[in-house]
């Protein structure tokens, strides 16, 4: 009975964390204003878009929004104080293939000073595209405050933040002859539900967090570990669980009950 109570909880959960589109990756919490993970720059090779998107497969991709309260653009030198940013809920993302929308957390895309937030590319790719490189553009509106709010339009990538994004899409045919990596870590973690103790299916696992739904750390260690042991956080709920492996940072839904 308590296992099919916990299990209505985690749906229930499940389907309001999914009305709220995505969560930040609170990592870049303290950073300074940008969308992150940065662009793919020369002095930033390892940033940019790392998953790959299969043509007539699910994808998706979650940057993280940091907007602090000052920030520095090209026709001023100096910082200026920021009040917010603001994107267009549609066609503000260009350069995508067809079939992959985005949506952002807070729903309406404006993302208030000294907060963060999300944006979230999801969809299918359609056999209409041609499996490539796309090199997708945010159009952003951020409002500076000179004694009065001033709209000042920009582009991410673009002259203020230099580099590129680079969305590789693949072939219904190479995606079948690649490893169903990207799969296989949507439960990498087990038993889950589970709880408490929790098994990875690999050793090369370190730096690994827990955070609430509220985006706060609620468990961290840098041991290189294949078991983790939960139960002395005495906390059931929904969970996100984050780690390393093979230098790529990896993300799971968890569900603790009792």
């Amino acid at each position: 009975m308590n296992y099919f109570f916990y299990t209505l909880v985690y749906l229930f959960t499940f389907f309001n964390l999914q009305a709220q589109n995505c969560l930040p990756d609170s990592t870049f919490r303290d950073s300074s204003a940008g969308v992150y993970p940065k662009p793919i720059s020369p002095t930033n090779p390892n940033g940019g878009i790392k998953k790959k998107a299969c043509i007539n497969k699910p994808f998706e991709f979650i940057f993280t929004v940091v907007v602090p309260d000052s920030v520095t653009v090209p026709i001023y030198p100096t910082p200026i104080a920021l009040e917010k940013v603001a994107i267009d809920t549609i066609n503000a993302i260009s350069n995508l293939p067809k079939g992959i929308t985005y949506k952002c957390n807070p729903p309406n895309c404006v993302y208030n000073k000294n907060t963060f937030g999300c944006l979230i590319l999801s969809g299918i790719a359609t056999t209409d595209n041609i499996p490539g490189d796309f090199k997708p553009i945010i159009k952003l509106i951020l409002t500076i405050n000179l004694g009065f709010p001033v709209p000042y339009a920009t582009e991410y990538p673009g002259a203020a933040f230099p580099g590129e994004y680079i969305l590789t899409l693949q072939s219904e045919v190479d995606c079948a002859s690649a490893t169903n990596q990207d799969l296989r870590k949507t439960n990498y973690w087990y038993p889950n539900p589970g709880k408490g103790i929790l098994y990875a299916e690999s050793k090369d696992v370190h730096s690994i967090k827990i955070y609430d739904l509220q985006g706060i750390c609620i468990f961290s260690t840098n041991k290189m570990l294949d078991k983790l042991d939960l139960t002395a956080l005495n906390k059931t709920g929904l969970y996100y669980i984050q780690w390393i492996e093979n230098n790529q940072i990896l993300n799971q839904k968890l569900l603790l009950v009792p």
